[in-house]
C-alpha cells in the first residue's frame, strides 16, 4: 500500500505541476525572442514532466540519444518510407504509446486488485507494459511490411515501362529519371536513384537506395540495383536484364495472387463447414433438451 500510495501522490504533483504550467504559459506573455534559435537543430525540445520521467528511468528505451537501438530505428524508418521524420519522433510516439498501455495497465490492475485477486494484478500490469514497449516497433515493422507488398505490384508496371523506353532508344538515365514519375514505392526508389547518381559515385548512390529498400531480402530488387551498377561500371547490357526481371516479377506478382485465392477459398470452406454445424445443431438441440 506504501508503494501505490507514493505512486499516486506523485501523479498528482505531476498532473498539479503540468495545469500549473499549461495556465502560466498560456496568460503570461512572453518575450519575441523567447525560444529564437538561429539554428533550428540547436532548438530544445519541449518536453512534458511525464515524458522525462520517462526518459529518465528508461533511457535506452525512450531517449535518442542514449538509445540502443538507435540504428535499428532509423533502418527501419527509411525502410517504411519515412512515417516519422526524426528518430526523435519515433520515440516520442513511443513515450506516448507506453504511457497509453500504462494507464491501462494500471486500470486493469487496481480493479483485479479491489476484487481480491492480487496474484494476477501485477500480471496483468506487466503484460500492458511489455504490449506498450513492443508496440511502436511492431507498428513500424508492419509498416515496413505494408509498404514491401506495395512496391512488388509497383515494381512491375514501372519494370514494363523502363523496358518500353529503353527498347525505344532512350538512354538509361533518362529511363530512370522518366519512370520515376510513374509514381509509387518502387518508382520513388528509381527517382532517388536517381537523383544520388547527380550528386555521388554509382557505387554511393546503390547503397543509399539499398538502404531504403522495404526489404533488405528482396532477390529482385537486388539483382535490378545489381544490374545498374554492372551496366555504368562495366557496360553491360541492361535491356535483357530488366526483360528477364519483369518476367520473374511477373511470375511473382501471380503467385502471391493465387496463394491470396486460396487463402481465401480456404476460409470460406471453413466458415460454411461451421455454419453448417451450427445449423444442425441448432435443429437437433431442442429434441435434445426434451428428451433429457
Amino acid at each position: 500500500m506504501t508503494v501505490l500510495a507514493f505512486l499516486g501522490a506523485l501523479s498528482v504533483a505531476t498532473f498539479t505541476f503540468e495545469l500549473i504550467s499549461a495556465l502560466q504559459y498560456g496568460f503570461f506573455r512572453h518575450s519575441r525572442l523567447d525560444g529564437a534559435y538561429q539554428n533550428h537543430a540547436q532548438q530544445p525540445i519541449r518536453r512534458s514532466t511525464w515524458e522525462a520521467i520517462l526518459i529518465a528511468l528508461f533511457p535506452k528505451r525512450f531517449d535518442p540519444d542514449h538509445a540502443r537501438d538507435l540504428l535499428d530505428v532509423v533502418a527501419l524508418i527509411r525502410r517504411a518510407g519515412y512515417p516519422y521524420s526524426t528518430p526523435g519522433e519515433f520515440y516520442a510516439a513511443a513515450i506516448r504509446e507506453f504511457s497509453k498501455y500504462l494507464v491501462i495497465g494500471g486500470l486493469m490492475a487496481g480493479s483485479l486488485a479491489m476484487n481480491g485477486m492480487l496474484v494476477a494484478a501485477p500480471l496483468f500490469a506487466a503484460f500492458y507494459i511489455y504490449l506498450g514497449l513492443r508496440r511502436p516497433y511492431t507498428r513500424l515493422k508492419k509498416m515496413a511490411k505494408a509498404r514491401a507488398e506495395t512496391m512488388r505490384n509497383n515494381m512491375l508496371i514501372a519494370l514494363s515501362v523502363l523496358e518500353s523506353l529503353l527498347s525505344s532508344g532512350v538512354g538509361v538515365q533518362d529511363a530512370l529519371r522518366r519512370t520515376a514519375a510513374v509514381g509509387g514505392t518502387f518508382s520513388n526508389l528509381l527517382g532517388l536513384l536517381v537523383a544520388q547518381m547527380e550528386i555521388k559515385d554509382i557505387e554511393s548512390a546503390i547503397e543509399v537506395v539499398q538502404a531504403h529498400l522495404p526489404d533488405p531480402g528482396d532477390t529482385d530488387a537486388t539483382l535490378f540495383l545489381a544490374d545498374i551498377l554492372d551496366f555504368f561500371q562495366r557496360s553491360r547490357p541492361i535491356l535483357s536484364s530488366v526483360t528477364a526481371l519483369r518476367e520473374s516479377v511477373h511470375r511473382s506478382v501471380l503467385e502471391l495472387t493465387e496463394e491470396r485465392a486460396a487463402l481465401v477459398r480456404q476460409r470460406s470452406g471453413l466458415f460454411g463447414v461451421t455454419a453448417v454445424i451450427g445449423l444442425v445443431l441448432s435443429m437437433v438441440m431442442p429434441f435434445l433438451g426434451s428428451t433429457f
